[in-house]
């Protein structure tokens, strides 16, 4: 994709998510003109830098859709919800439509029914409209409901799949549930030699025909929490033209759909009918006599515009920072020699870099950080949608939205946040009858808040529903094997247990959820970030689900400890106080693990014995007190060597289960400290005092 094609792409994704929010808050808020206007010169923003690129299918829809929007501008034709949400999925269509466009693809059936269906529904509401009813395929059209039909379903798994932690029997499985799998033929061309073989890596795939009621968003949705891991193409059976691109795309793939039974295959044309059509194309292409003309227009268009802002792509901040990383490190070492040699003029030079690099660090973690609000407004609309679609009414509310929030961060914590939105409204909220009957407010409200607190951002979900059903919960997790019969687990450890994987409560399996996979895909998604999630709940009254998460996953600040022979870093931004351990906190504790600071009890973790370090004889010992959340521990450790600029480095797979650290770092020594995990380390601790 060339430079000016990226920022077409750029620009038409920003004046889509503001058509979006723009729409979805005038549905809560209701319209007024300034909004109006420039809903429609977004539309004509995109109709203009579509026809320069002759996308001609954008240009003809964007066409109508404008002459709408003007004549909504100029008070010809009322704006009423219907046509709000005839807007909303116009949204959607223009961003296929663009999405096909910048791809070289022409409309398929589908898609062209769908958009002959939207383009006849937005000329009925032009004011000089023939009032006639519409005729619509309902077989053709991706949302309307019919009969079963016949699906083929394309997957291959990428080679990291099984780092995603799910299975893809389970997964599989669940279209049996949906529907009737008629077909199943496992892909195994590409398993290499047992010598060139990596246990960890997948090389096959599937091709599937299935028979259901579902639509296309239901299956698809099937594969939610493994989109980036799968190579995905759903289709109908009778697509001839997808099932083509489909075997044109793997060498020996239309054999082996004939050889299997999947009866459209032996239609397809075979590899060499298609290389002998192609080769034709091609010689006809070459004999046509180029547009000189057309090609001297675009550069000179290129030459004339203006640009009011800078376009970064984000590959490249990323890999700025790894270089500022590997300064600060490398800076680390020339500190430490000049004290090793006692050179002020060097450690003043040192001194003097190590500003400048951590001015440069905040500089460039400050181009990724985002306010939240711009991302999370998009939930607004899904909000909107999964609400319909359950016959719920949701006052939906965003908190919190000007906090600032790595946007690497922002990214991949969207689709958990997502899925425990759909949760909320699903499972959480009652429908209006069942409110009313309890004396609530027929429509149900859900809160997103956000809100930054002790280094750390939090993300709180909440919903004034019927709050978790605690003792469902439980049996099913005795059920499973989760839990013993007789356990005492807190009311909030019985909560946590939905993050199980296969636990679901629900009565039913919707096409939003309830099957009993995703909640613990969330959980790992957060933790993998390193942040917590924790649930609170109460019967008839609502949930509430706390996130937890770093501001950011790159450079921080940190505190620098020893303990035994181990060096560690504690997030400095956790950090409440240093204090010493002496003799009369040590007979204050007279064996136990807590002292009393300033009239307040202060659980203490003595991080040389949890750690199992060797004895060492320290002349005195501290106390470094952190907080996470509404929590205070006391860390005990023998040395304090003051604040350290901390590059986070992962720790490999090997140590990824040791409870309590996050990551490593490296010294100006060459030494490997660890970076604590305090929120892990708080939660061995509170589990030991219960």
């Amino acid at each position: 994709m060339n430079e000016e094609l990226e920022l077409f792409v750029e620009d038409v994704d920003e004046q889509l998510t503001f058509m979006e929010n723009a729409l979805v808050a005038m549905q809560e808020n209701g319209v007024d003109d300034e909004s109006l206007g420039a809903l429609f010169r977004a539309m004509h923003t995109i109709k203009g830098t579509a026809g320069m690129f002759g996308f001609d299918d954008v240009v003809g829809f964007a066409h109508v859709a404008e002459n709408l929007l003007s004549d909504v501008r100029d008070g010809k034709v009322e704006l009423n919800e219907e046509m709000i949400e005839t807007f909303l999925q116009s949204k959607d269509h223009t961003q296929t439509l663009v999405d096909l466009a910048v791809d070289g693809e022409v409309l398929d059936a589908k898609t062209q029914a769908k958009n002959d269906h939207l383009l006849a529904i937005l000329k009925s509401m032009l004011p000089d409209a023939k009032k006639e009813p519409l005729k619509i395929d309902a077989e053709t059209l991706e949302d309307e409901e019919g009969g079963e039909k016949l699906w083929h379903i394309s997957l291959r798994l990428k080679p990291h799949f099984f780092a995603s932690g799910m299975d893809i029997i389970n997964i599989l499985n669940f279209f049996n549930i949906l529907g009737e799998v008629k077909k199943l033929l496992c892909i195994d061309t590409n398993i290499p030699t047992l010598k060139d073989m990596n246990p960890t890596e997948a090389y096959i795939g599937y091709e599937i025909l299935f028979l259901s009621d579902a639509s296309y968003a239901e299956i698809e949705e099937v594969f939610e929490f493994v989109m980036d891991d799968v190579v995905l193409e759903i289709f109908e059976a009778t697509d001839m033209d997808m099932l083509q691109a489909l075997c044109d795309n793997e060498e020996g793939l239309r054999e082996e759909l004939v050889f299997a039974g999947f009866d459209n295959a032996s239609r397809v044309r075979s590899t060499d009918a298609r290389e002998e059509e192609v080769q034709k194309t091609e010689v006809k292409e070459i004999s046509k006599e180029p547009s000189s003309k057309k090609e001297i227009k675009k550069e000179t268009k290129k030459e004339t515009k203006k640009s009011f802002s800078l376009r970064v792509d984000s590959s490249k901040i990323d890999s700025l920072i790894n270089q500022i990383s590997e300064m600060v490190i490398a800076n680390a070492k020339v500190t430490q020699r000049a004290d090793a040699l006692d050179d002020n003029e060097l450690s003043e030079s040192a001194t003097i870099l190590s500003d400048m690099l951590e001015e440069i660090r905040t500089g460039i973690m400050n181009i990724r950080m985002v306010q939240v609000g711009d991302s999370f407004n998009k939930f607004k609309r899904i909000v909107n949608d999964v609400a319909k679609k359950v016959d719920k009414e949701i006052d939906f509310e965003i908190v919190g939205g000007e906090t600032e929030l790595d946007k690497m961060v922002v990214e991949k914590i969207s689709d958990p946040l997502m899925h425990m939105l759909r949760n909320s409204i699903d499972h959480g909220v009652e429908t209006p009858q069942e409110r009313k009957a309890v004396g609530k407010s027929p429509k149900g409200h859900v809160r997103l808040k956000t809100y930054p607190d002790a280094g750390t951002i939090v993300i709180e979900i909440s919903d004034d529903g019927r709050g978790l059903p605690r003792d469902k919960i439980l049996a099913k997790a005795i059920a499973n094997g989760l839990v013993e019969e007789n356990n005492n687990l807190s009311d909030k450890e019985i909560y946590n247990l939905i993050f199980a994987a296969g636990l679901s409560t629900a009565e039913k399996v919707s096409d939003i959820s309830g099957r009993g996979v995703g909640m613990d895909v969330v959980k790992r998604n957060i933790e993998a970030l390193r942040g917590t999630v924790e649930i609170d709940s109460k019967s008839g009254e609502g949930s509430l689900f706390t996130i937890r998460l770093p501001l950011t996953l790159a450079i921080i600040d940190g505190f620098l400890i020893q303990s035994g022979n181990t060096k560690y870093i504690i997030p400095l931004e956790m950090i409440q106080e240093c204090i010493e351990l002496d003799a009369h906190y040590k007979k204050e504790m007279d064996g136990n693990e807590f002292i009393n600071l300033r009239d307040s009890m202060l659980p203490l973790l003595d991080v040389r014995s949890y750690f199992n370090e060797q004895e060492t004889q320290s002349e005195r010992e501290n106390i470094v007190v952190v907080r996470f959340g509404e929590y205070k521990v006391g860390m005990m450790v023998d040395e304090l060597f003051g604040e350290f600029q901390t590059v986070i480095k992962p720790l490999g797979e090997v140590f990824s289960n040791v409870v309590g650290v996050s990551g490593g770092t490296i010294l100006g020594s060459g030494e490997i400290a660890l970076i604590f995990d305090i929120p892990k380390l708080m939660e061995h601790k509170i589990r030991e005092s219960l």
